[in-house]
Formats: C-alpha cells, sequence, structure tokens
C-alpha cells in the first residue's frame, strides 16, 4: 500500500513538485517509449533544457504555449518545462480540425506552437505568423532501430512553403543560463495548463487549472487507489490533452515513482495486446476500451500482474463492467474494475470505488479533500441520500475557471453562504446510505417525457444485455406533446447484419425493455446505426447523435 505524502506540497507549483521527485526517484525509470527507458534524473534534465530553450524564445510568466502533441516524451517535457516558467500549456487534440487548430491558437494567441509533423499541413496558416512553431517527430525518442524504421514506414515531408524548427535543433538552444526576475517567478495559484472540455453537448470551453489542482489531485488519488507503489507500470495510452490522461497517466504515476508507458498511436482493439506485451501493474481506460476487451479475444493470456485497473471518462456499462471483472478473474488477476468520476473543470478523478467494490454505477467514495453534495435542480436545496439531484463538487482539484469565459464560469462555480465554492456539474446522482456516490447520467442526457424522468443509462444497460448488442445510446428527441420522447440508438453486430435478422434482433430488444421497464420509460423510436457518434475522448457525442 502507498503511503500518504510526508511533505507538504501547499507551497509547491507543479514543476517544484516534479523536480522533488526526480530526485527522488532518480534511477527508476519514469517515462518508456517504445523500449526507450528515460530515468527520473533524464526527464528532469530534458524538462530543464526545454525551459531554458523556451525562455530565450520569450516564453514568460503567464504567456500561453500550444502543445499539440499525441503521447510522446516531448510534450511532457513542455508541459512541466511550461510550469517552471509560469506559463500556461494549452493541450489540444493532434487530429482537430483545421478550422478548431485555427480557433484554438487565435483564442489564446501562444507564444510557441509544438506540433506534431505529420499534421504540417493543417498548421500551415502559422507560417509567416509571429508565432514560434516548433514540428516534434514520435521518432526522435524511439530506439535507433525503431527510429530508422519509423522514418521509412511513414515517409513524413514537411512541405517546403513550411520553415519550422525541429525539437532536436530547438532543445540545442536550451543549454545556457538564465534567471527569471521576481516577478517572473511561478506560485502554486497560478493557472499552468489548459484542457478543453469534451464538447458533448455543446461547443469546447477552455479550462484554466492550477498547480494546486494537479498536486492535491495526484496525492489524493494515490492515497486512493491504496496499492501503488514506486516501480508500478501504468500503460499510458489515454491521451495528453485529455484530464484523465494528464492528470492521472503522467503527474500522478510520476507522483508515486511509477514508470508511464507512452503510446502515441492507440487502436482500441490492439489493447489486449498492448496489455500482455508491457505487463502494466495498473491500466486505466474509457468504457469504449474495455468493450473492446471483453469482446475480442484474450485466450490464456496471464493477467496475474494488474493490480489496479480503473475506469473513468465515462459511466462504465454493468455489463462491461460484469464482464470485465469476469475475464480478470479468468486471467489470473484479482483486481476489479473500479470505476472513478471526475470531469476536465475538476482535473481527472475526484472519488474512486474501493477495493473490491463491484456495485453498478457506483462512483465510489470521494477524495479526502473534497466534498460532494446533491441539490435538487430547481431549488438547490440539498437532497437527503439516496435521492436524485445534481451532483456538486467542493475541492482542491475545482478549476480557476474557463478562459475568457467570465458567465459560462459564473454559472457553474456558486460560492455559499459560508464562502465555499461548488461546482455544478451537471451531472444527476445520489448519496447512498453507506457512504459511496452513485452516477445515474448527465442532466442535459436525462429525458423528462410527460413528466416524467427517465434515466438513459437504465435503458443502455437492458439494451447492452442482448447479446446481437454491440453499442447503444438513448436519447431524448423534442416532442410538441410530450416535451420529449425516447429514442433508442443501436449498433448490432456483423452476425445481425450478414444474416439478416435485424429484425429478430430488434424485437428482442423491445421485448427485454417491455419486460423491464415502465411504459413512460419505452423508447417510442428505434434507430440502426453503423456505429455510435463519440466525441475525440469516446465520450457519446450527444449533439451529433440527435441529428441522426
Amino acid at each position: 500500500m502507498s503511503d500518504t505524502p510526508d511533505f507538504d506540497i501547499s507551497g509547491l507549483t507543479l514543476y517544484e513538485s516534479i523536480k522533488t521527485k526526480c530526485k527522488e526517484f532518480s534511477d527508476l525509470a519514469a517515462l518508456e517509449y517504445y523500449g526507450n527507458k528515460i530515468t527520473y534524473s533524464t526527464l528532469l534534465a530534458d524538462i530543464d533544457r526545454c525551459a531554458a530553450a523556451m525562455y530565450f524564445l520569450g516564453v514568460r510568466r503567464g504567456m500561453h504555449v500550444a502543445v499539440v502533441l499525441p503521447n510522446i516524451p516531448q510534450a511532457v517535457f513542455v508541459f512541466y518545462a511550461c510550469s517552471k516558467l509560469g506559463a500556461v500549456c494549452d493541450l489540444i487534440h493532434p487530429l482537430s480540425s483545421v478550422r478548431e487548430l485555427k480557433s484554438y491558437i487565435e483564442l489564446t494567441n501562444p507564444q510557441i506552437v509544438f506540433v506534431y509533423d505529420e499534421i504540417p499541413a493543417g498548421i500551415s496558416f502559422l507560417a509567416g505568423t509571429v508565432h514560434k512553431v516548433i514540428l516534434c517527430s514520435p521518432s526522435e525518442y524511439l530506439p535507433r532501430m525503431a527510429k530508422l524504421a519509423y522514418k521509412v514506414k511513414s515517409g513524413v515531408k514537411t512541405p517546403s512553403f513550411i520553415r519550422f524548427k525541429a525539437f532536436p535543433e530547438f532543445m540545442k538552444t536550451g543549454n545556457r543560463a538564465y534567471t527569471l526576475k521576481a516577478d517572473e517567478k511561478p506560485v502554486p495559484e497560478d493557472a499552468c495548463a489548459m484542457l478543453y472540455t469534451g464538447g458533448t453537448t455543446g461547443p469546447s470551453k477552455g479550462v484554466l487549472l492550477s498547480s494546486l489542482n494537479f498536486n492535491n489531485s495526484a496525492y489524493e488519488a494515490i492515497e486512493s487507489c491504496e496499492c501503488l507503489e514506486k516501480g508500478d507500470r501504468f500503460l499510458a495510452v489515454l491521451p495528453i490533452f485529455h484530464g484523465f490522461g494528464l492528470g492521472v497517466g503522467i503527474h500522478t504515476v510520476l507522483t508515486f515513482g511509477g514508470t508511464s508507458i507512452l503510446l502515441p498511436a492507440f487502436k482500441v482493439k490492439k489493447f489486449i495486446q498492448l496489455i500482455s506485451k508491457y505487463k502494466p501493474a495498473v491500466i486505466a481506460g474509457v468504457p469504449a476500451i474495455f468493450s473492446a476487451i471483453v469482446s475480442g479475444d484474450a485466450k490464456d493470456m496471464d493477467m496475474s500482474f494488474l493490480k489496479l485497473v480503473i475506469s473513468g471518462g465515462d459511466r462504465l456499462p454493468s455489463d462491461i463492467q460484469d464482464k470485465m471483472n469476469d475475464l480478470l478473474k479468468r486471467h489470473g488477476s484479482n483486481a476489479v474494475v473500479r470505476q472513478g468520476y471526475g470531469l476536465t473543470e475538476c482535473l481527472s478523478g475526484i472519488s474512486l470505488m474501493p477495493p473490491g467494490c463491484t456495485e453498478h454505477n457506483c462512483i465510489g467514495r470521494a477524495y479526502r479533500d473534497t466534498l460532494f453534495k446533491i441539490v435538487d435542480t430547481e431549488t438547490g436545496k440539498e437532497l437527503p441520500d439516496g435521492t436524485n439531484g445534481e451532483i456538486l463538487i467542493s475541492g482542491p482539484a475545482v478549476m480557476i475557471g474557463y478562459y475568457n469565459e467570465e458567465k459560462e464560469t459564473d454559472d457553474v462555480l456558486k460560492k455559499d453562504e459560508n464562502g465555499v465554492v461548488w461546482l455544478r456539474t451537471g451531472d444527476c446522482g445520489r448519496k447512498g446510505d453507506n457512504g459511496l456516490i452513485y452516477f445515474e447520467c448527465r442532466l442535459k442526457r436525462m429525458i423528462i417525457t410527460n413528466g416524467y424522468n427517465v434515466y438513459p443509462n437504465v435503458l443502455e444497460d437492458i439494451i447492452m444485455s442482448c447479446p446481437e448488442v454491440t453499442d447503444c445510446a438513448v436519447i431524448g428527441i423534442p416532442d410538441d406533446l410530450r416535451g420529449e420522447i425516447v429514442r433508442a440508438c443501436i449498433v448490432f453486430d456483423k452476425k445481425a447484419e450478414h444474416d439478416g435478422s435485424f429484425d429478430e434482433a430488434l424485437s428482442h430488444v423491445k421485448n427485454e425493455l417491455n419486460l423491464s421497464v415502465s411504459r413512460f420509460a419505452m423508447p417510442r423510436s428505434f434507430v440502426v446505426l453503423d456505429s455510435i457518434p463519440r466525441t475525440k475522448v469516446g465520450k457519446v457525442n450527444v449533439s451529433a447523435l440527435s441529428n441522426e
């Protein structure tokens, strides 16, 4: 079992915290990248060089630096280097559209843009601007033979009209000494990162997070996991531009002395192969990953090395949870899937199921310094245990606010009569009398039909229990008479497609629903799709689905 932190982190910036850890675990592997192991001492040296190079390119406290990169070592260096200088690291999905990239860059006007070298055409609009652009290749930190193979296979060529500096050349400028002036030195309350919300029901917003958010979140996560030890290997497949991937997969792992195994390209269907190859002690994923695992072919694969399995980012369907727990047991692991809860506005996780808990829709207990309360959505009054309402959160992980969105910030951060700031999550749940918290659905996904509340997850669990179904989502469609009607969007397996048994499979689904839910909750329409539209981080894209 991991120990509670033995030093005060309240006065440390993100960089100061990681510097302490790099000295404590100097000879251990901090990052592993396709066999290349980067020790904690080497990591610190690279962060320091990166910070110096950024300083000589004019980066100062309060400025923004954009990182448009997948999970590669350079992204980690830049993230912590920004904290050393007091800059804000904007983490952007490298597969964003050109229009999205342009809007993100124009929003914060970053001093430097670090971009994936495989998308130079997408950032050609930066050519000739005041922005300093650094191209980063996933091959730069590969072992020698793997690097040669990558160059032959990828054939990446930067268009001749773009003249951007490459990352190795940039790092060479970081060998000079510099001194920050007194007013340039960052403090833990400063914004150190900006992540974008998933945009499942509306436009993405930039979430500003501080060193206090990251450090407290990491230590509380370690304490709640109860089993993390230095040297544990963590398979970091969740992207660094996502709060779960950055806060848990990188910062929390480095805080307890673990090794984060970085993978820039990830295919869900190959996750079982990755587990077998890297033999991590810890894996964390979104529900789509676990759905792929239980649908895959694990055969006689050994999983005895897995001691912690975490699901987050969205609600884990009960059927997938049960199948995953059975799979782990059959393959020698004593772990069960522990569902956590969090949102970008509080970085990553703020609650986690206790060890051994297998309850459905349970998101565990709140972290030590995090408070949950359930309130009536109309009156704002706190509700008794067992009653569904909006989840409100207060604690050290709650964001500073949305970037340049004062009204949006005021709408979700509410101060009570005691001066305590509460984050309105927009999620619906309840507290149990056992001290655990249970999640129902996004309030914007809760369907109100004829005055009755319908929780999509209840119907989705029933639909997913049918063997012919591979994915589904239940949504509300506006209706003049009833307010909303329930629509079930379903993806059937290929067998049903080939043998033409859609009607039979759909009849099975309808029969299961008739036996299990009230008449008012029954879907009034069914739509069969090839796939459920999802956001870049795997959540159901309700806005896109409503147009199907």
